[in-house]
């Protein structure tokens, strides 16, 4: 896996989430649901849903929020399903409660469906949220259908910088050197970072214009401490991969200049009995900017096992 951010990495949001209707031209579309939050061991976690049917539950990268997800391009899968999108702990409007690693986000991940009284659903993560399916797969596998992985996070890529470390272990420091760092590189590195993921695709001008609202200083501290925890958690579930046996579908970029596909992908296809791949071609990390539907054809896959 490459590094997913080292200062500050993209945020690819888009249009809204979800309830069946056609457009002008008759291709089903969603419209926007009303956000909604739930409360799970003291952190308030926002949410939106639309559908009814088997549960899909979506989970973002890092940074992102409900929003990552274009449902508007998935009009076939709220017809069919309840979808739900779930903002991670300090990203969008979701709290962030201390040590939010892997492992206590996927607990919190849990916990909250639960309470949704959401059963077997299939589980969709793309890149850091990619991890979280994975981790969840290990954790509660029995509780799924199947899951997603959309340009994944699966393995290590060699342990956590010392610079970040440093950022993130001392408060004084650490919340000045953020702070500068975002006066003076924020909105340069964003533009870098989007250019970077979106590749080959160009980056929408309006991405550049919402993505600005990821540089405030403690969505940047979630957006590094889920980066700087993210390889050690990888190194403990990635020895759990072969124990998967839920239908596995992984969706990858030919071009991804963000995770690294034969190191991810291709390695993850050949550790889990039961996974299929989908290679996009022409395509970079921002899988559900740029191919929705891959979703959609990796939900009836699934479906179809």
């Amino acid at each position: 896996m490459n590094k997913l951010f080292t200062f500050v990495l993209f945020a690819f949001l888009s249009s809204s989430p979800l309830v069946a209707r056609s457009s002008s031209d008759g291709t089903p579309t969603c419209e926007l649901p009303q956000e909604s939050y739930i409360e799970v061991d003291k952190t308030r976690v926002r949410y939106v849903e639309s559908g009814t049917g088997p549960a899909i539950v979506m989970v973002h990268g890092n940074a992102g929020s409900v929003d990552d997800f274009n449902f508007n391009s998935l009009g076939m899968l709220c017809r069919n399903h309840r979808v739900i999108a779930v903002d991670r702990p300090g990203h969008g409007k979701s709290d962030r409660p201390n040590g939010a690693t892997l492992q206590l986000q996927t607990r919190l991940l849990h916990d909250a469906l639960v309470r949704l009284g959401v059963t077997r659903p299939i589980l969709v993560g793309h890149s850091w949220g990619g991890s979280l399916a994975l981790a969840y797969a290990v954790e509660y596998g029995n509780e799924l259908s199947g899951i997603i992985l959309l340009a994944p996070a699966a393995y290590s890529d060699g342990g956590a910088d010392q610079f970040m470390r440093t950022v993130l272990k001392t408060p004084l420091i650490g919340d000045v050197t953020i702070d500068l760092g975002r006066l003076l590189f924020g909105k340069h590195v964003l533009k870098k970072e989007l250019k970077r993921a979106f590749y080959p695709d160009s980056v929408p001008d309006e991405y550049l214009r919402y993505a600005s609202s990821w540089l405030h200083h403690e969505q940047l501290r979630s957006i590094l401490e889920d980066e700087y925890s993210l390889d050690k958690d990888l190194d403990r579930i990635s020895k759990h991969y072969a124990d998967i046996r839920l239908p596995v579908v992984i969706v990858t970029g030919d071009q991804d200049r963000v995770v690294s596909a034969k190191l991810n992908a291709y390695r993850l296809q050949k550790s889990i009995a039961k996974a299929q791949l989908i290679e996009l071609s022409n395509t970079g990390h921002q899988v559900p900017q740029t191919h929705p539907e891959s979703i959609y054809n990796a939900v009836a896959m699934i479906s179809n096992d």
